[in-house]
């Protein structure tokens, strides 16, 4: 006779969403500066602020998908403002690094 166990249940933490979420996005906002053909030799000096644009909006999304997609608000991810800040230096370097990898590498 066999006793009915509750299953553990195996939850991510939603930071650990957030962190990946952010990280994956990145590396998706190098791949869109690379693949738009947003260069020095297209683009001239504009190149760099077209650049950074691409991936402030890129950020922007991971914000959104964030607080509308996940719906993480202050208890989920405790604390105020956790929603735009957590993850940020993480995405910041992986899209530096991508884009820079992609740039010497293509």
């Amino acid at each position: 006779m066999t006793s009915a166990q509750p299953q553990p249940q195996h939850r991510i933490k939603p930071s650990s969403v957030v962190y990946w979420s952010r990280f994956l996005l990145a590396i998706c906002a190098a791949f869109a500066i690379r693949f738009l053909g947003i260069n020095e030799s297209t683009l001239g000096d504009l190149a760099m602020v077209f650049g950074i644009g691409i991936g402030i909006l890129f950020y922007i999304l991971s914000v959104l998908l964030v607080r509308h997609v996940f719906r993480y608000g202050e208890a989920d991810l405790k604390g105020k403002n956790k929603d735009v800040t957590l993850g940020g230096g993480t995405y910041v370097m992986v899209w530096i690094m991508i884009t820079v990898l992609l740039n010497t590498v293509l």
